[in-house]
C-alpha cells in the first residue's frame, strides 16, 4: 500500500521502483538494474527508455567497458524519489498514530524478531 502512496506522475510502479533503485544505488548498467528489479533485460530496456525520455535518467559510456552504458539519475529524478519517500514516511507515521502504545510495541517487537530471523 505504501508503494502506491505519493504522486508518481506518469510513472508506473515498476518505473518508479527502477528509478528509485538508480537514484539510491548510483550509476548502474541496465542488466544490473534488471537483476535488482527482478525483470528481464528487454522489460527494463523499455522502462529505462521511458525514464530517459522523461528526463529522469541519462546514459553514459561505462569507463570500464566502452560497449556498456551506465544509467544515472538526474536531479529531477532525485527530487521525485525524495518526495515519494517523504510522502510514504508521512503516511506510515500517520497510520502509526492509530495504534495504542501497546500495539506499537507489539509491532516493533514483532519486526525485531522477524529481522533477526531473516538475518540468521
Amino acid at each position: 500500500m505504501l508503494r502506491h502512496s505519493g504522486d508518481l506522475g506518469a510513472l508506473s510502479p515498476g518505473a518508479a521502483s527502477a528509478l528509485a533503485t538508480v537514484a539510491r544505488c548510483g550509476p548502474l548498467r541496465l542488466g544490473d538494474l534488471a537483476n535488482i528489479e527482478r525483470v528481464s533485460a528487454p522489460t527494463m530496456s523499455r522502462i529505462v527508455t521511458g525514464l530517459e525520455k522523461g528526463g529522469y535518467l541519462t546514459r553514459d559510456a561505462d569507463p570500464e567497458d566502452g560497449r556498456a552504458q551506465l544509467l544515472t539519475a538526474t536531479a529531477a529524478a532525485h527530487d521525485l524519489v525524495t518526495g515519494l519517500t517523504s510522502a510514504r514516511i508521512q503516511r506510515f507515521a500517520e497510520a502509526l498514530k492509530h495504534l495504542t502504545p501497546a500495539q506499537r510495541e507489539s509491532v516493533r517487537s514483532g519486526l525485531d524478531t522477524l529481522i533477526e530471523a531473516l538475518e540468521a
